[in-house]
């Protein structure tokens, strides 16, 4: 490890910011793999996260950041897709 880095992480607000970051990255591949195994991912945020970790986390360290379901969708239980920009429209080639 680099001299110093491990003192950047004694300030615990920023050890904090830097945990969520981090964690939301990974709950994003987490995504990605589901999707990939041909499952559907729903994350759900808004949820009573701390009535989540009173019930599955109490005695730990441990918090909930995100709620996803998998599985598969019921049929017609997707949304349609809205339109897109077109690549012209969005993107400017310098």
């Amino acid at each position: 490890m680099a001299p110093k880095v491990q003192d950047s992480f004694d300030d615990v607000d920023k050890r904090e910011q830097h945990s969520r970051f981090n964690a939301t990255l990974q709950a994003g591949y987490f995504i990605l793999a589901v999707r990939a195994v041909g499952l559907d991912a729903g994350p759900m945020g808004g949820f009573n996260a701390a009535g989540v970790d009173e019930e599955f986390f109490a005695g730990t360290s441990l918090r909930s950041l995100l709620v996803v379901n998998i599985g598969h969708v019921a049929e017609g239980g997707n949304f349609p897709r809205k339109a897109h920009m077109a690549f012209e429209e969005a993107v400017t080639l310098l």
